[in-house]
């Protein structure tokens, strides 16, 4: 099974905290991201990459933590290691924007990656508002962290990587401001998302 940071992280909870069950609940885990992953094999490449690393392995975890604990402390634990993956990525970034004036392209590498990677091939949909001139600014109207979640019957669950944006990406520099007031995740029409040079 290829491990990733959920996969790592819901190994040591088990081991830490039912280290007398941690076997049965490793192969719990295990049967369901097989049935998961067996279930979307038709998704395309670029869905996959969202779905294998993420979304199912997060379901997975979700579901078979909720037959050792409830509900509520299933998704805390969940958006603990989401939240963790989150604070990592921040610190790398930070890192980068010590470069001198590299903040002032950052809405530009943001208006060319997001259609690679969270395009419509991966299963997004997005309105761009404004891409150029030191602006990012789209809705994006669907989401497969939002889709999936609530097809599979979990859609509180998407909350966990909506706030991870968050973490990642506020703050990012003095001359940047990342401003988001809906999320599909929270209910809302759209992710409003917004980028900007703190000058435009």
């Amino acid at each position: 099974m290829k491990k990733n940071y959920i996969t790592q992280n819901f190994q040591k909870t088990i081991a830490e905290r039912f280290p007398a069950q941690s076997a049965a609940l490793l192969a719990a885990y295990q049967k369901r991201l097989t049935e998961l992953r067996a279930e979307n094999a038709d998704a395309s490449p670029e869905k996959q990459r969202h779905l294998e690393g993420q979304i199912l392995p997060g379901i997975a975890a979700y579901e078979t933590l909720q037959t050792v604990m409830s509900k509520e402390e299933a998704l805390e634990t969940v958006h603990h290691y989401v939240e963790l993956k989150a604070w990592r990525l921040r610190r790398a970034i930070l890192k980068l924007m010590r470069l001198p004036g590299l903040y002032r392209k950052v809405p530009g590498i943001f208006a060319k990656q997001t259609p690679k990677l969270f395009g419509t091939a991966a299963g997004f949909a997005a309105t761009e508002i404004q891409t150029t001139g030191g602006v990012w600014r789209i809705d994006m109207t669907r989401c497969p962290y939002h889709d999936v979640c609530g097809q599979y019957g979990c859609p509180e669950l998407c909350h966990c990587f909506c706030d991870s944006d968050d973490i990642t990406y506020d703050d990012m520099h003095p001359q940047l401001l990342w401003h988001r007031t809906k999320t599909l995740g929270r209910g809302d029409d759209c992710c409003d998302f917004c980028l900007k040079l703190k000058d435009r």
